[in-house]
């Protein structure tokens, strides 16, 4: 297994390589491409060392002891999980939504903390506020300055509390921590050991596309945590259960776009209706499905369709309206983009547990006759990654396959189950196999998911270094020139009714700028001005005559 990871590691390299060497400048290329060329590959050479160090029996017993201790200790290692996650929000991520995927759901999310449903910018702003490319993509806009996001909103509502605490960097954080938990239950209903509780606890952990996705402000560690939920419920089903499960489903479906749990869900529906009971349990299923769905996810839509319109919500006319309504934005992103299907495998590759993927396709290979839940768990791996070939859109930023993250959890599980002997409950086996595998883990957490969180540190410092700066007690309008650097219009955050010390422009050139800043805000002076955009505010004699 070793020899067979190393070699498609290489291979990865290689690929990468001559995909690198074509690129004149690593700055004006699409995001997705650059994080796999220019960040992903260099993380092929921990991740071979990892390979190589692993197959060591010194470093085989202490990661069969990790596997051991996390079986047996799960509790502990869940709350330093989420505490070390949280650190790394402020040291790794400051506390920053990187992308506009982000900024969405937490833009929303302190709507909903004020108890409202919509922000309010000033009409004649919304265009300094929000680009003009990015309204109805991210931000929807009406003509009287009401804003919101256009993502569904179960993830907002989540973060709301959060924000309403000043903390949105701490849900994430909580739900790593907590996917710990849920990943060893999972283990124990399906193998009934704590040995292979633990190696499925440790390699979940070990992933850097588990943890430092934990760190950002994607709705994606909430989908992986649902679908886990949604799993356990239904691995012994019964009519609660599956009412249960529906409802986990249905905030699942409405977390921020229903496609990740539709296509984890599908399988499992699927096996359902194989059993004897299937009636009852299937009746049961949709019975959980549906109030949240008609009022998150119908209700939303059209509530979002709907805004600055003048249409009541109630004034829908049609079923074939609303179907419309729902069905119009994932048909805008149907599409074939074959480019991109190779490099989401090398992701899915880089990010996990070196070693992780090779044995868990080994595992599935050994359960592809199996009759029971195995074949909805297998069959939610392929769907959701087979689901996205029909999608005309890479997935722009992320950590990891972001598209494939909520189908996740089947990983470890599928390698689990390549250890243990037979699937039943003698536990993991003796062999060279699970030590190897538990010494990748091992290294894993220290050598290449600190790997990533620098490289993730280092992008966001870069970022963020885009802003122009000044004075930071002075400063109240910021500039950015959205013409220049790399993605400098993920820059463009503001709170939704405006309430923070510094508003974020988007700049339209200088003279414009001047004259704007004159109309709107007379009280500010310039402060300091570059390539990257301007800063306005109060000056130093000012500043001081206010205090």
């Amino acid at each position: 297994m070793a020899g067979a990871s190393l070699l498609v590691t290489a291979g990865i390299a290689l690929v990468l390589g001559l995909q690198r060497a074509a690129v004149a400048n690593a700055f004006e290329i699409q995001i997705y491409r650059h994080l796999v060329l220019f960040q992903d590959f260099y993380t092929v050479l921990p991740f071979m060392a990892i390979l190589a160090a692993a197959l060591f029996a010194p470093a085989q017993a202490l990661g069969a002891r990790a596997a051991l201790w996390c079986g047996r200790n799960v509790w502990s290692v869940a709350l330093l999980t989420a505490a070390t996650l949280a650190v790394g929000t402020h040291s790794v991520y400051h506390s920053h939504p990187l992308s506009l995927d982000e900024f969405a759901v937490v833009f929303q999310s302190r709507i909903f903390a004020e108890g409202s449903l919509t922000g309010h910018f000033p009409p004649s702003l919304i265009d300094w506020l929000i680009p003009k490319p990015f309204q109805g993509r991210f931000i929807k806009v009406a003509p009287d300055g009401e804003v919101l996001s256009i993502y569904w909103p179960g993830f907002s509502l989540l973060l709301a509390p959060f924000s309403a605490a000043g903390a949105t960097w701490l849900l994430n954080p909580l739900i790593g921590g907590a996917t710990i938990v849920l990943m060893h239950r999972i283990a124990l209903a399906l193998f009934g050991n704590l040995e292979s509780a633990g190696y499925v606890s440790l390699l979940t952990l070990a992933s850097p596309a588990v943890t430092i996705n934990a760190l950002s402000y994607y709705a994606m560690p909430a989908h992986l945590l649902a679908n886990a939920l949604f799993m356990l419920l239904l691995l012994r089903p019964a009519p609660l259960r599956a009412l249960a499960a529906g409802l986990v489903g249905s905030f699942a479906l409405v977390l921020h776009n229903p496609v990740p749990h539709l296509l984890f869900a599908l399988p499992w529906i699927a096996w359902l209706a194989f059993r004897a009971d299937r009636i009852r349990l299937i009746g049961a299923l949709l019975a959980g499905y549906l109030p949240l769905c008609v009022i998150l996810g119908w209700g939303w839509a059209i509530f979002v369709q709907n805004l600055g319109s003048g249409t009541a919500l109630g004034e829908l006319a049609t079923p074939a309206a609303a179907a419309g309504t729902l069905l119009s934005r994932p048909a805008a992103i149907f599409g074939w983009n074959p480019s991109a299907h190779l490099l989401d495998l090398f992701k899915l590759w880089l990010w996990a547990v070196p070693g992780l993927l090779s044995v868990a396709a080994l595992g599935a290979w050994r359960l592809r006759a199996s009759r029971g839940p195995w074949l909805a768990v297998i069959g939610s791996a392929l769907l959701t990654y087979i689901g996205y070939f029909i999608v005309k859109l890479d997935q722009g930023h992320g950590w990891g396959f972001r598209y494939f993250h909520s189908a996740w959890l089947v990983l470890p599980l599928l390698a689990a189950a390549a250890l243990n002997e037979s699937g039943d409950e003698r536990g993991v086996k003796a062999g060279a196999l699970p030590g190897y595998l538990a010494a990748c883990a091992v290294f894993s957490i220290t050598v290449l998911t600190t790997f990533h969180a620098l490289q993730v540190e280092h992008f966001i410092s870069r970022h963020l270094a885009q802003l122009p700066a000044a004075p930071g007690e002075q400063a109240r309008v910021r500039m950015v020139d959205i013409g220049i650097g790399y993605y400098s219009w993920d820059l463009i955050q503001n709170d939704p009714f405006l309430r923070d010390r510094v508003v974020t422009l988007a700049s339209r050139g200088p003279q414009n700028d001047r004259a704007m800043m004159a109309e709107r805000f007379p009280q500010y002076r310039l402060l300091s001005s570059d390539r990257r955009g301007s800063v306005w505010g109060v000056a130093r004699e000012d500043h001081r005559e206010q205090k």
